[in-house]
């Protein structure tokens, strides 16, 4: 009989509850999306910065290596802020606060302490997907960019679950 594994872990959740799947610069580097990888440059990346397999691999850019949560877990012994006794800290709400994928993040890490990782990777895999054509889609995508269907992104989540709160 097989054993659950509780201790699983992905990959494409970001200490801090981002879903790295849907990260404009991981979707540049594992799509081979030259658009994209434009798109990122004007934002202010660096082009030799512009690779990611997600927070929970062994392959990410600066910006996500020298991430403060990841020294914060690695220093408590735990993998991800919801395991934290502190959770939800400052640190964590202020940085939540900053960019709408943030705070789908901290929302994120909420929903972990009530389901499984398996489940909730299976959920955000499905949400940040065109329902239309299977193109994998990052948190900012307004429209498919494969077949021009309309798309809920990240500021617009936001912004109407805090118009109904």
């Amino acid at each position: 009989m097989k054993k659950c594994n509780k201790s699983f872990t992905s990959p494409l959740l970001g200490i801090c509850g981002v879903y790295c799947g849907a990260c404009s610069t991981y979707r540049a580097y594992n799509d081979n999306d030259q658009t994209l990888y434009e798109w990122e440059i004007k934002e202010g990346m660096p082009p030799n910065e512009i690779f990611c397999k997600g927070c929970g691999s062994n392959l990410m850019n600066e910006w996500c290596s020298k991430c403060n949560f990841r020294n914060c877990t690695k220093e408590k012994g735990i993998v991800y802020c919801f395991e934290c006794t502190d959770f939800p800290c400052k640190k964590l709400v202020d940085f939540s606060k900053t960019r709408p994928h943030r705070t789908l993040g901290l929302w994120n890490l909420h929903r972990l302490k009530e389901t499984s990782i398996r489940k909730w990777s299976k959920d955000q895999e499905r949400l940040w997907t065109c329902a239309c054509c299977g193109k994998k889609l990052h948190w900012y995508s307004e429209k498919c960019p494969q077949c021009g269907t309309d798309f809920i992104n990240a500021t617009q989540e936001v912004a109407s679950s805090s118009k109904s709160t």
